[in-house]
């Protein structure tokens, strides 16, 4: 009987120290009950026939209620699995919303396997991501990885760079809660690559929010202030007071950390207020918790507790056992020399939660799950790697292919111009062998030397003539070295090379040369109809060719055709 009365008086005492928590929390209450009556009725009828009428009014009163953006209906031919997979979908995120964690989680579960069923990536990835958040509100890491990870490689899949950050935050999110904040924060990195890229201002301020708490975790405060003030910014950009009260209690526990105090409260007496009107009262909670710390390491710690008593019941209405672990150690320290007895009992319930969440079986798994993560994003970066040598390979192989063409048609066209070039010497040289005046040239030539410089032939035709004569001449011994031609000139190389270039704008190799062809046509061409015919060697030969090879080479370098092609 006595421990009956000491019970209710206990009641009446916290109800009396709490009564502003305890109305809050009755109000919401009340008015949670008013909207979830209208809500389980439109789940309860669509649930007892999965119509496409049900399905339309339960998406109706969300549309009504503010929960949807935008109108979703469907026509009467839409498959039952469609149906209740959206339907299930969106009661997973209104029960989510409304801290309902277990129901969103039954629902969730009950959607994704449809969602992947009718092939709806796009639901089935949401789907996935809402239920890795779910389990990290139930303290349940096993789950929220396995279905954080579903979502990532759906995301990574559909190349959505807005939903790969999203899903990266929530992996940093699991891990920071499993107190793992080295892989945490491989993924919030991630996660912020992404989200550059996604150009997502609100999404960029959840990212960095969820970066200010991972470098809280790894003991950074600098880079947790800087990431917090970010994400504040960002909100308050945005008009969105409610989330920027968010940020606020994050540079808040920056600045706890950074000894800041004074600014530290400030952030949560402006926060604290605004997070109160907006309703959220898991957000609520959180900063109820963060004011408590902050007055416990300043030394009020009858403050502190009266804030951690604020925060404890609505994380145990919402099964958030994370966070009710940590107003319980925070009331253990607190009531240390205040209450005692609470104090131990405080303390033992914080145990019991310790060891429920990071039990050693759940952190194998999580570190397994991180090691065969850590394989995928290897692997990725492989066969990212692998397309980046193939694309250079291809692009090698092209650059190749086109400098062989380029190269083939620099070499053809030098071919066509060499060609041409050779057949206009080839013309001086017939002009020279037919004309009438070649004997007359011959003989009217200067019997006497000159000097090196002025050569012994005046005329440059005559020069010329006397050229072709000494060359052919000289053709069937093979002794037609420009040495040897300048010697019969009379003239040194270097002056009968002068000479040469000035008169035809060629050295001498190449005007012998085309003698040589000169002769080579002619040959080719008087004997193509006579039976007895002169062989391509015995051309060859005539020609001043010691091996044919070298003479068919250099005639089809010369006309563009082997000697036999000509002939025929």
């Amino acid at each position: 009987m006595h421990s009956v009365i000491k019970f209710t008086i206990s009641v009446i005492i916290f109800t009396m120290k709490h009564k502003s928590v305890i109305l809050a929390l009755l109000v919401s209450f009340v008015c949670l009950l008013a909207q979830a009556a209208d809500f389980t009725s439109a789940l309860q009828s669509f649930n007892r026939d999965a119509s496409a009428g049900n399905a339309n009014s339960f998406f109706t009163f969300l549309l009504d209620d503010g929960f949807l953006d935008e109108p979703i209906a469907f026509s009467e031919g839409t498959s039952r699995d469609s149906l209740c997979a959206a339907v299930w979908y969106w009661s997973a995120e209104y029960y989510y919303d409304k801290q309902n964690y277990r129901s969103a989680a039954q629902y969730g579960e009950q959607s994704l396997p449809l969602c992947e069923r009718v092939g709806d990536k796009t639901m089935e990835a949401d789907c996935a991501s809402l239920l890795g958040l779910i389990y990290v509100r139930l303290g349940d890491f096993d789950k929220a990885a396995v279905f954080a990870k579903h979502c990532n490689r759906l995301d990574i899949e559909s190349g959505d760079n807005d939903n790969i950050a999203s899903s990266y935050n929530t992996l940093a999110g699991i891990y920071m809660s499993m107190r793992q904040p080295d892989e945490a924060e491989k993924y919030i990195l991630l996660a912020i690559e992404y989200v550059k890229q996604a150009d997502n201002p609100a999404r960029e301020a959840v990212i960095y929010g969820m970066a200010s708490e991972v470098y809280q975790h790894k003991n950074m405060p600098y880079e947790a202030l800087d990431y917090a003030t970010r994400a504040w910014k960002i909100e308050t950009a945005l008009s969105r007071p409610d989330k920027a009260a968010i940020r606020q209690t994050q540079r808040a526990a920056a600045l706890t950390v950074l000894e800041r105090y004074d600014e530290a409260e400030q952030c949560l007496l402006d926060a604290i207020p605004q997070i109160e009107t907006s309703g959220n009262m898991h957000s609520l909670a959180i900063a109820y918790i963060q004011m408590g710390d902050l007055l416990y390491v300043t030394g009020r710690n009858k403050e502190g507790a009266d804030y951690y008593y604020k925060a404890l019941p609505i994380f145990v209405a919402q099964h958030d056992i994370y966070n009710e672990a940590h107003t319980q150690k925070g009331l253990r320290e607190t009531l240390r020399g205040i209450d005692p007895e609470a104090a131990l009992k405080h303390g033992d319930r914080f145990e019991h939660l310790r060891d429920s969440i990071y039990d050693r079986e759940s952190n194998a798994n999580l570190s397994q799950f991180a090691a065969e993560f850590e394989n995928d994003i290897l692997q990725r970066l492989y066969d990212k790697q692998r397309r980046n040598y193939i694309i250079i390979i291809s692009l090698i192989i092209f650059m190749f292919v086109i400098s062989a063409i380029l190269t083939f048609i620099i070499h053809k066209r030098r071919q066509i111009k060499q060609v041409e070039h050779f057949n206009n010497l080839l013309g001086e040289v017939e002009r020279l062998r037919k004309a009438e005046k070649m004997k007359n040239l011959l003989n009217k030539a200067d019997k006497k030397t000159t000097n090196e410089d002025g050569g012994n032939i005046a005329d440059d035709e005559l020069f010329l003539a006397r050229v072709v004569e000494y060359v052919n001449n000289a053709l069937p011994d093979g002794d037609i070295s420009v040495e040897a031609i300048a010697d019969k000139m009379c003239m040194s190389v270097s002056t009968f090379r002068r000479r040469m270039i000035a008169i035809t704008g060629e050295p001498p190799k190449n005007f012998i040369f085309a003698i040589q062809m000169d002769k080579a046509k002619n040959l080719l061409s008087a004997n193509s109809e006579q039976p007895d015919s002169k062989s391509i060697n015995d051309i060859a030969y005539e020609c001043g060719f010691k091996e044919t090879n070298s003479f068919i080479r250099a005639f089809q370098r010369f006309t563009g055709k082997t000697p036999t092609k000509w002939r025929s």
